[in-house]
Parts: structure tokens; sequence; C-alpha cells
């Protein structure tokens, strides 16, 4: 096959570092940072707020190549069920001239060079690793030497085999050895596997996994769990995200200039020489006045900002900043933070990378009461950035693997530019007030629990927003919106996604952006921003409203107390509320559509419903 290709976006998420990605029927591990091309294929991204965040680390995007291998190693053949371990040597000798990839073919004689299909199976611990599932230990699980002989792990052929009794399930699944010796995969998913972590990434180096939980044995090895290949809890990316605001603030001409390899060059020097001159800085603001003048011109902002920001650096302490730059955390919260003044400026914003053009909510539906305004974003540049990722849960609990993947850790992370372009929505404060204080216990208890329990896996720091009822009312809107707008402005839902702005209870704001970026035409095809046209996104809101009054899920969906991930969703299932992984920026979680147009009914249960922040739209 030609060198396995996927789209550059889909290299931050779904296909991130130390994902399994599919290409043409077979399985590619996405190797860490340590292993990747470097020189001419890396290419430096700069971004304001990222960008100050991160130093001295930096954004670099892939420009040609990532290093992948093919994993799992165990393959099948459709025709014969022969099982093969296509290693990496055996990619290596069948290498073509000119560099493309052999295809796992079975080398029956009866097959016909029948192309090999990976195991459906991997196992993976908690801690991040993953492995092979010991296939030999299956089938030799019921094993009787007395009655199928010796045998040994180099010589047996093992062979994978669906009966099709029992409806297809585990029990159905058979792994048998040449020794006549066989065992079905019944209870692989039940719990921990019999075999324990040794630490393994595929391709990179070994490493130890402990389980700090095992208080009888200390110092044990992390269980295995059987996870299906391509199932989504197998890698849970850690993406932070930033739009390129490009406004004319000092902050943004300051980082502009700190992002600049010369300027850094010249105030290392200049700081060792106020230092020296025992805290003078007029020596060394004299000595780089010209290089600074020369450095401020060649990045478009005037001497005067470059010379302030020169001597608020040197007025800093350099062991302090190197110390801060360690234990700060990136917060996308931070971010968003930043934002949202921007997209809610009522001037609007012009400028390289963010053009947003405010508009006044109309009357109708009683919209102007619900919203301050409505922005047509028409251009906007995301720049996400890959942080690590966890597998099988997003708990705090499970180890955080950062992009090395176990190498010494580079340093530059992993990251992506988008352009595209969106909606914008501002909330009325007093009218999200007046919201939750008339259905206050109402609230509480319809979100309550799910906040608690999100606090408890520490979702809110890991992924970005401020845990109370007003985000879940306007994620669980952003949802429905969104589904609404696929239909109504021609782009597919999965290209659509959310950006949530929601302040604290102490601090209240609340704004979500709809939005499409992605490095293609459908980025940036204009129809999105034209629904932010006040006479035509009322018509959107009031349609997304009423669909949510009601699922086919009803009243299941409705009633239930807990479903989804973790449990952390109430009225929200597939058929009304959730969305594309690549859609939502929080694993659809914390999702409850009554908060939206709910009646205050008793439902079937006789709980009290609070009365949804969009229901006065149906009274208008």
């Amino acid at each position: 096959m030609p060198k396995p290709t996927i789209r550059s976006a889909q290299l931050i998420s779904p296909f991130g570092v130390g994902s399994l990605c599919e290409i043409d029927g077979q399985s590619f591990f996405v190797r860490g940072t340590g292993s990747w091309a470097k020189g001419y294929n890396l290419e430096k991204i700069e971004v304001g707020a990222l960008t100050e965040w991160l130093r001295p680390r930096e954004l670099r995007k892939p420009k040609e190549s990532v290093a992948i291998l093919r994993f799992p190693h165990w393959h099948f053949c459709p025709e014969c069920r022969k099982m093969t371990r296509w290693t990496p040597d055996k990619d290596r000798e069948n290498l073509r001239d000119d560099g493309s990839l052999p295809r796992p073919t079975c080398d029956g004689g009866k097959c016909k060079h029948a192309r090999l299909v990976p195991m459906r199976f991997i196992a993976a611990c908690d801690n991040g690793h993953i492995d092979e599932i010991d296939w030999y230990w299956w089938a030799h699980r019921n094993h009787e030497p007395a009655v199928h002989g010796a045998c040994s792990r180099q010589t047996s052929q093992l062979y994978f085999e669906v009966t099709g009794k029992s409806g297809g399930d585990f029990s159905s699944m058979v792994i048998r050895c040449s020794c006549k010796s066989s065992g079905n995969l019944e209870g692989i998913a039940d719990g921990p596997l019999p075999q324990k972590c040794r630490g393994y990434q595929p391709g990179e180096p070994s490493s130890t996994c402990v389980d700090p939980d095992n208080k009888t044995a200390p110092g044990a090895p992390k269980p295995l769990y059987m996870e299906p290949r391509g199932s989504s809890s197998l890698h849970y990316a850690s993406v932070i995200s930033a739009l390129d605001i490009d406004g004319d603030s000092e902050k943004d001409k300051w980082a502009k200039l700190r992002a600049d390899v010369i300027y850094q060059n010249n105030l290392q020097t200049a700081t060792r020489l106020t230092t020296f001159q025992g805290g003078d800085t007029s020596l060394a603001i004299e000595t780089f006045r010209q290089s600074l003048e020369a450095r401020a011109n060649d990045l478009g902002i005037s001497f005067e900002d470059a010379l302030a920001c020169f001597e608020a650096d040197l007025g800093k302490n350099p062991v302090e900043e190197a110390a801060t730059r360690q234990t700060d955390e990136i917060s996308q919260q931070s971010i968003l933070d930043q934002e949202f003044p921007v997209l809610a400026n009522p001037q609007g914003q012009n400028s390289r990378w963010l053009i947003a053009r405010p508009e006044t909510p109309t009357s109708r539906f009683g919209l102007d009461k619900l919203f301050e305004r409505f922005v047509r974003v028409e251009r906007l540049r995301e720049v996400r950035a890959f942080r690590g990722f966890q597998r099988r849960n997003v708990s705090e609990k499970h180890a955080m693997i950062s992009p090395s993947l176990g190498r010494q850790q580079p340093d530059w992370l992993p990251a992506m530019v988008v352009l595209g372009e969106g909606v914008f929505l501002e909330f009325s404060n007093s009218a999200i007030a007046a919201w939750r204080n008339e259905n206050e216990e109402q609230i509480e208890e319809f979100t309550q629990s799910h906040l608690v329990n999100a606090e408890g896996l520490g979702l809110p720091s890991r992924m970005g927003f401020n845990a109370n009822p007003t985000f879940i009312m306007v994620h669980s809107f952003a949802h429905l919106l969104l589904n609404q707008l696929s239909f109504d402005c021609g782009y597919s839902s999965t290209s659509l996604r959310e950006r949530i702005y929601c302040g604290t209870d102490t601090e209240p704001y609340a704004g979500l952006l709809i939005y499409t970026a992605d490095s293609d035409a459908e980025g940036s095809m204009g129809g999105l921003s034209e629904m932010g046209a006040p006479e035509r996104l009322e018509d959107v809101i009031f349609r997304a409203v009423s669909r949510s009054q009601w699922c086919s899920g009803d009243p299941v969906c409705r009633e239930l107390d807990a479903q989804g991930v973790d449990g952390l969703n109430r009225a929200a299932c597939h058929a009304c509320s959730l969305v594309a992984e690549t859609s939502c920026t929080f694993s659809n979680v914390l999702l409850n559509r009554v908060l939206v147009s709910g009646d205050g009914r008793k439902n079937g249960r006789g709980v009290c419903e609070p009365i949804g922040y969009f229901s006065r739209i149906f009274e208008v």
C-alpha cells in the first residue's frame, strides 16, 4: 500500500500520539514525538495566548510525516482463520522499492494471499499502556497435557474462529491451537485479564507500571483490561486550544515580541548585565536600544511598546520566572476567559485572524430578553495543541501520558492550525440569574449530583470549564443548536464544533460559539456565519428548542437520574442531545435538555422538573 495518510487536523484528535488509527483495513499506532522526524518536517506555530503560557516550550506542526508502527501485531486470515504475528521486521523485510508498506497477506496456498485482518481486541491499563492480549493463554486455559500433549509458544500455530453460536458473543469466538487445545473468549470483558501490564507502548522504550492501589502486593503492576481496537475509551486526548484574537492590546504586542528568538537572546544578556550592575537597568537598556528598535520595526510594533516590554522583563527575577514556568499548568478556562470579552465586544473585531460583527437579537420569541447579542464570526483562526492522553477513563486517578511516550520530553508540543467561521451568542446575565433564582430548588436537584461527580473525577480542570448549572444549560443548548444548524446551513454535523464560555457563580458570564474550523475548504464556505443574522438565527433557535421537548427515548430518557459516560447526563441520549465526538469538547457529558425547554411539570416518577431557560419562547 502507499504510505498511510490521514488528514493533518486528525493528528491532534482523534488520531493523536498513542492512538490507533485504521487506514485501508490496517491498524497503526502513532508513536511518541521523540520518534518523529525533525528539521524541515516540523513547522513552528505561534498564537498569543498559547505561546505565552507554553514558554519555554513551543508548538510545532508536522508538515509531512509522523512515526507510526503497525499494531496490534497479531493478525488473522479471514479465509483459513490462521493467526500470524506480523512484526515490524516483516514490514522492513517486505518494504517496496518506492518506500511503500507491504500489505500483510496469508502464506497459505489455498488462501491466494488473502489480506490479513488485525485482531479485534487489545489490552490496556489505567496507566496508559497498551499491549497484545496473550492469545496463547486463551487457547490453552483448558489445556490437558494428557489429552492434547505438550505444546510450546514458539512452535504452536493459533487460529481465530467464530462458531456462529450464541448470537455472536464472546463465547462464540474461539482461539484454537494446532495441539487441538482451544478456548473461547467468554469472560474476556468481565474484569482484569490474567496477564499483568509490562509498561509497554509499541516501538517505545520499556518502562515500569506500578499499581499504587494494590495494598496487598506493593510494587505489583497494574492489571490489564480488554478493549476493542476501535473503542473511543482507548484514547482520551487532552487538547488545549485558543482562538487567535490577534488584537492590538499591549499583551498581544508583548507576546509577539517575546516569541522572537533574537529578543530572547538580547534579554538574557541584558539580564546578566543588570545583575552585574546591582539591579540598575539603565546600562542594559542603552546597550540594546538599537537592537530593540530594529526588532520592533521587523515585528510591526512601536518602539515604545517594545521598550516597555523590555523594561518589564528586565525587572523580573529570572529564577522565579523559570520556576513559575515549570510549575504553571496551561489552563483552558483562562484562555476562554481572555477570548470571551473579545467576542462579546459591542464594537466587534476586525483583525487579521478574527472578524466578528455583532448584531442585536430580535424581539421575536423574546430572544432579546434571553441574549445580549448575536455575533457573526466571519473569520477565525484556531490553534489546537496536544498535551497528552489517557486510556479507559479521564479520572484524575488515571495517569496522563505525555506526547513523548517515555522518551526525553522535547521542548515542543504537536499542534495544528485551522481556519473557519462561526456564530457567537452572548447570554443575558440578568436573565440567567432570574432563571436560576426562580428554579433554585429544582435546578439543584437536577444538577447537584452530576456536578459533584464531575468534580470528583477532576473534569472541570482537565477539560476547562466551570462546573455549575449554567454550564449544563449552555452546553445542552449548544448540542441542540449544533444539530439544528447542521440541518439548516449545509455543513455535516461532524464538521461543526462547540466552544462554551461560562463564568463562575461569583463572576457570571455565558456565551456560546458554534463554529467550523478545519484545514480544508469546509472551514470557510461562509454559510455558517450567514446564519448569525438575527432574522435567520431566531428560527434556528426556536426549532432547536422545540425539538428538545420530546425525544423518541422518552419517557425513559427524560426520567432517568443518570445516564451516559459515568452517569453524568440526565435527560440526554443519542436520539436527542449527543453529538459526534469531534464536535463536543467535553466528551458528551453534563447534558440535560430539561434545563433548556422544561415546563415545570411533574414527571412520571413524581419529580418536579425545573422550568427551562428557553421555556418563554413558547409563550410569545
